[in-house]
């Protein structure tokens, strides 16, 4: 049987050899009518030169254009001929030519002889009328002979151009008739190669399919068997043995499958432990229940025996105890130097590493030795920073499988960052706690103690005034003290809602500072305003420190500069905005130490919240000369009028 390559081949080779044919005799075909057009051409002129000679020959007489013409016309005859009886070059116009092949027909041969003898005959009497005299008896009776040969000649040339174009026409339908054959031969292999390939390609391929279902199906009982080319049989061969080795692997894969089936659960519930582990310390910040919780967790998730969890400390050479999980003699001490071999392994490994007996290096010290004979460690790690270790111990040996190392390592990871972000929480915690204090220390100063302090002047103030007998003058005094006392009220409550975080309708700053310098404070100097037009709005944060400074700058102006004009302006440049407040007052000596002027502490105040700002506060001032307080701070970006609700929203 021979193979289906060769078959395939052998019909491939044959079509392409029926279409090459095909293609070279439609070539030949073209380039042979070409050809013959040619010559019927050339033999079709011979024709027209006689009929042109003739009438040459006929007005010669009468004009010696004809004359003067006959030359040319003989020379173009007699050259055709010679082409299309020998062949060569024939003239074909002015200063071309064309090449004609050789005439082979022994017919066409002997017609041009015939042509050839008469055309002897017709050019000895245009000779005799060239030669004569127009109007002798010679080139009369020379013409007169031209005038009989020509219809003779004539109908010579024109068998010469039958016979070639029924030569032409031969040999188009010999080239038909192999055209007609290269198609039927073409067809005849197609339709060979259809039937080899549907009797030994697609029927094979379907029976093969046909298994390939079955055995899809799970259908391995059932053999393989397809009929065909050699290679078929092969390839059912194949399918057949792989039939046979599927069949083997079911029945060894239903020996095992119960035991994957419940290593496949058992790692599904302690993915499930180790994510609700995870979710649960990640979502507490209290650092304490998180220690408490892993270790334990751990040690349930492992089935160990003992979890310990050690953190490094500031220095990062020694690992503290922070939590434990079993019984109380597990513990041999509650430090350990970063610096033994037994820690310096775990810390520097990328993942859990685990220990099998004494000596190894992944061992933790920190418990005691019945714990360490299964022992798991893994590193806690945030980044590329190590704050610690986290290790479960058993006194079973090999206690842990391989996967328990992949299992701690998941397990120490979200730990890790649970610890730091717990420490990052307690931080910020007391940072907001001082800054806190910070704040109301401030609003204490600016508020109670600038009152208290306004009103320890007035008490004294007005003890004089009632020692000298000025029960008038106390009585004033004593009514601007309440004044005072219902301001300070005003001011308790207002830092009181403060610290409630009572959300309040944002103003404009100018409004803000408008308000502020008209509240009522016991003091009768004006304040002048000199505000912008456009509104300005800042964040709540900011706004409070600005009224924080101005307040300050005036109840300094007002309480003890004594002055009688105060001058409050607001001024917004492109990236920054300044609040100056001058007044006419008896002016401060801002180098003088805090024992020789009382509002120092103040400035400190008023300086830490121009730094808050990130701006800077600058005091002009002299004894005598008033002073000019100008707090200058940076604008995050340009807020306008448009913007009030969003920072309401904000």
């Amino acid at each position: 049987m021979h193979s289906l390559r060769v078959q395939l081949g052998v019909i491939f080779v044959g079509f392409f050899f029926l279409v090459s044919g095909s293609v070279l005799a439609m070539f030949l075909a073209i380039r042979t009518q070409t050809s013959d057009a040619l010559v019927i051409n050339v033999a079709g002129r011979q024709r027209m030169l006689i009929q042109q000679m003739t009438k040459d020959v006929l007005g010669s007489e009468e004009s010696e254009t004809h004359r003067w013409a006959l030359p040319e016309a003989a020379g173009i005859f007699e050259a055709s001929l010679e082409a299309l009886m020998h062949g060569g070059a024939a003239p074909l116009g002015p200063d071309q030519t064309v090449d004609v092949p050789v005439a082979l027909d022994p017919d066409i041969q002997a017609s041009l002889r015939q042509v050839e003898q008469a055309w002897e005959a017709y050019h000895a009497n245009l000779e005799v009328v060239l030669a004569s005299a127009p109007g002798s008896a010679e080139f009369g009776a020379a013409r007169e002979t031209v005038e009989a040969l020509a219809p003779d000649l004539a109908q010579k040339a024109d068998v010469v151009v039958s016979q070639f174009e029924a030569a032409s026409a031969q040999k188009v339908a010999r080239l038909q008739q192999m055209q007609l054959i290269f198609f039927v031969s073409a067809l005849t292999l197609l339709a060979i190669g259809a039937l080899v390939t549907q009797g030994r390609i697609i029927g094979p391929l379907q029976q093969l399919s046909d298994a390939a279902e079955r055995i899809g199906r799970g259908d391995l009982s059932t053999p393989v068997r397809a009929r065909g080319s050699s290679e078929a049989l092969a390839l059912s061969r194949s399918l057949d043995g792989m039939r046979t080795q599927l069949r083997a692997s079911q029945e060894a894969h239903r020996a095992w499958a119960g035991e994957l089936e419940g290593r496949v659960a058992q790692r599904t519930r302690e993915l499930s432990a180790l994510y609700e582990i995870s979710r649960e310390i990640t979502s507490r910040l209290d650092i304490n229940h998180i220690l408490r919780s892993v270790t334990d967790k751990a040690r349930e998730l492992l089935g160990s025996d003992v979890a310990a969890l050690c953190l490094l400390d500031n220095t990062g050479q020694v690992l503290n105890l922070q939590s434990v999980s079993g019984p109380l003699e597990i513990v041999t001490t509650d430090r350990l130097s970063a610096e033994a071999p037994a820690a310096r392994a775990v810390l520097a490994a990328n993942r859990a590493v685990m220990c099998g007996g004494n000596g190894c290096p992944g061992a933790c010290d920190i418990l005691a030795a019945p714990y360490r004979r299964s022992q798991l460690a893994a590193p806690l790690r945030v980044g590329q920073r190590v704050i610690g270790a986290l290790c479960v111990g058993s006194q079973r040996a090999m206690a842990f499988s391989p996967e328990a190392i992949g299992l701690l390592t998941k397990l120490a990871d979200p730990v890790a960052v649970a610890l730091e972000n717990a420490r990052l929480y307690e931080q910020a915690e007391r940072v907001a706690m001082l800054e806190e204090r910070q704040r109301i220390a401030s609003d204490m100063h600016d508020g109670v103690a600038q009152t208290l302090s306004y009103l320890e002047l007035k008490a004294g103030e007005a003890a004089e005034l009632a020692e000298d007998g000025r029960g008038a003058e106390v009585a004033d005094v004593l009514d601007r003290v309440r004044d005072v006392i219902a301001q300070a009220s005003r001011e308790t409550r207002q830092v009181i809602a403060t610290l409630q975080e009572v959300a309040t309708r944002r103003h404009a700053l100018q409004e803000q500072l408008t308000e502020l310098a008209q509240a009522p404070t016991g003091n009768s100097a004006p304040v002048t305003f000199t505000l912008p037009p456009r509104p300005l709005f800042l964040p709540p944060a900011e706004s409070e420190q600005v009224l924080r400074v101005v307040r300050e700058a005036l109840l300094n102006a007002w309480r003890h500069a004594e002055a009688e004009h105060v001058a409050l302006r607001l001024e917004q440049r492109e990236t920054e905005a300044a609040v100056i407040v001058e007044d006419d007052g008896r002016g401060i000596n801002p180098n003088a130490p805090p024992a020789e002027g009382g509002s120092h502490f103040g400035l400190s105040i008023m300086r830490a919240r121009a730094a808050r700002l990130g701006g800077q506060l600058t005091v002009h001032s002299a004894p005598g000369q008033g002073t000019r307080v100008s707090l200058t701070w940076p604008l995050a970006a340009a807020l306008d009028e448009a913007q009030p609700a969003a920072l309401e929203a904000g």
